[in-house]
């Protein structure tokens, strides 16, 4: 299995995998992990620390993409370069991870501010759908 298609599963599953501040350490509680995984994860570390910042490059590229929409729907700019980095990072993580990265910022998106960054003219998504169950990063 490849670390993305590995992070995916666990983002599936609610297990959110984080950088520590210094960008060094993995941060995840210990609970939430099989021995097996702690000892992939340990294994390709070099490469997970690189897979995680990405990641975290992602979730800021997503959720800045949420507040540009909230805000005005003519960033045109704005857009086009949100689209050339989503590109990039999408390549980076894998489309899976991404997507699943997306769908998880937007369901807590939704539940900060009340607004789905998805849906247009308050229509049901699979966003808001799913954001009616508790968020498993609660």
């Amino acid at each position: 299995m490849s670390l993305s298609s590995l992070l995916t599963d666990l983002w599936q599953r609610g297990v959110v995998l984080r950088l520590s501040e210094d960008g060094l350490r993995i941060v995840v509680p210990r609970h939430r992990l099989s021995r097996e995984v702690r000892e992939r994860l340990c294994q390709d570390k070099p490469e997970v620390l690189k897979l995680l910042a990405h990641v975290d490059e992602y979730r800021a590229l997503i959720r800045n993409a949420f507040a540009v929409m909230v805000h005005t729907l003519s960033a045109e700019r704005g857009l086009r370069e949100l689209a050339d980095d989503q590109a990039r990072l999408t390549d980076e993580l894998g489309p899976a991870l991404a997507t699943v990265i997306r769908d998880g910022e937007a369901r807590q998106w939704r539940q900060e501010t009340g607004l789905c960054p998805v849906c247009v003219d308050d229509a049901s998504c699979d966003v808001c759908v799913e954001g009616e169950a508790a968020d498993p990063r609660d």
